[in-house]
């Protein structure tokens, strides 16, 4: 059998698999919030959790079973209307698509309490795009900047946005500050703002190429 035929079945394969975790995620995930969640208590929320440390107080959901709430964010969030007090998100918004971005942070909005908070931090993409345009390759230090290895030589500027942009194929949209309100803005949030690092929520070995922002129910 052709090799390329294996491995264009191995990629179904494995695709399935992917797709069977999301439901089994959501399944799991919309059950909990049926039988243990309590939308009359203070909740705090981080999505999109990755490999992070679980913050103190707070709840989590993602794609993952280990998390309290497991859920495919392409979908939103499996909680009901007006039940959380603050969502957190840190480096997750860059993972999707624009159309499934915008799904999720009308999610958010609808599962905030009247006044409740939607704090978030993103790579700033301002930063590489600043590289490219203004830098002849020399004075700009891409191992402060690019500090995630998947082959790119750097030989070329455009690698900086190569970088950024692509990651290796994990992220799917890019923001500077002002893209990142509106789409806060659009999202429903009209109280939307830039905020300053924050050491009790955002990661400090991230700071470095991060923007963030608020927005207020």
């Amino acid at each position: 059998m052709p090799k390329n035929y294996i491995k264009a079945l191995k990629r179904t394969i494995k695709s399935a698999k992917f797709e069977f975790k999301c439901h089994l995620c959501c399944i799991v995930g919309f059950v909990k919030s049926k039988i243990v969640f309590n939308s009359k208590a203070i909740n705090k929320l981080e999505i999109g959790l990755g490999q992070s440390i679980k913050k103190k107080n707070f709840i989590s959901s993602d794609l993952s079973l280990s998390t309290d709430f497991p859920y495919d964010l392409r979908l939103g969030l499996p909680f009901p209307d007006n039940s959380i007090n603050v969502i957190y998100a840190e480096h997750v918004l860059e993972h999707f698509s624009y159309k499934d971005l915008m799904n999720l942070i009308r999610d958010c909005y609808r599962v905030l309490k009247p006044h409740g908070v939607f704090s978030v931090a993103v790579p700033d993409a301002s930063i590489y795009l600043r590289a490219y345009y203004n830098n002849d390759n020399s004075d700009f230090d891409y191992k402060e900047f690019c500090r995630y290895e998947f082959g790119l030589t750097y030989k070329s500027r455009i690698d900086f946005v190569n970088y950024i942009f692509y990651m290796d194929g994990h992220h799917q949209h890019m923001f500077d500050e002002d893209s990142l309100l509106t789409v806060l803005k659009e999202g429903g949030f009209r109280q939307a703002r830039m905020r300053n690092f924050d050491p009790a929520l955002d990661q400090v070995a991230r700071q470095y190429e991060s923007i963030y922002a608020e927005g207020v129910k």
